[in-house]
């Protein structure tokens, strides 16, 4: 008696179904360790020590790189480092990712306020506040750019807007 050897499609097919009931639990691994990845980052930060936020947000967006936020993460990292245009170029993926979220923007308005560059921090303003309006910060961040301005009535308008938001 010879023995039928499988072909390569009914391997094949065995190989995808394995992987169908496998992937739930390796995208929870990957998940949790990228989560752990951005703790890390995050603590880096908040002790001052911005290339091992780096470098944990670096192997998180390997993991991970169709996640917007670890893009935002890292874009903050490398402003706080004065890296201007390697912020800009994650906040660009992040819009990428992301095209209807406010955060990108938000971000990248931000960036401009410290750049002086206080038309385009607005326009990026208006854009979160047109993506998102109902969150306070973003009239917040947009009546701090017509504050440094000096449009005073624009920033208190803002202001009262954000606040009545938050109630």
């Amino acid at each position: 008696m010879s023995r039928k050897v499988p072909g390569v499609a009914t391997i094949l097919a065995a190989i995808l179904v394995m992987l169908s009931v496998l992937a739930p639990a390796l995208r929870a691994a990957d998940t949790s360790n990228v989560d752990d990845l951005v703790k890390q980052a995050e603590k880096a930060m908040q002790d001052g020590k911005y290339k091992s936020a780096l470098a944990a947000l670096d192997q998180a967006i390997t993991a991970a790189p169709g996640r917007a936020d670890l893009y935002g993460l890292r874009a903050k990292v490398n402003d706080e480092r004065n890296e201007v245009d390697k912020a800009l170029d994650d906040i660009k993926k992040m819009m990428e990712l992301a095209p209807n979220d406010a955060a990108p923007f938000m971000i990248r308005a931000k960036i401009k306020m410290g750049q002086q560059k206080f038309d385009e921090a607005l326009a990026d303003a208006n854009a979160a506040i047109e993506r998102a309006p109902k969150d306070p910060d973003a009239y917040y961040l947009r009546s701090d750019i017509y504050n440094d301005m000096g449009k005073a009535a624009e920033s208190k308008a803002d202001e009262a807007k954000a606040s009545s938001l938050e109630r």
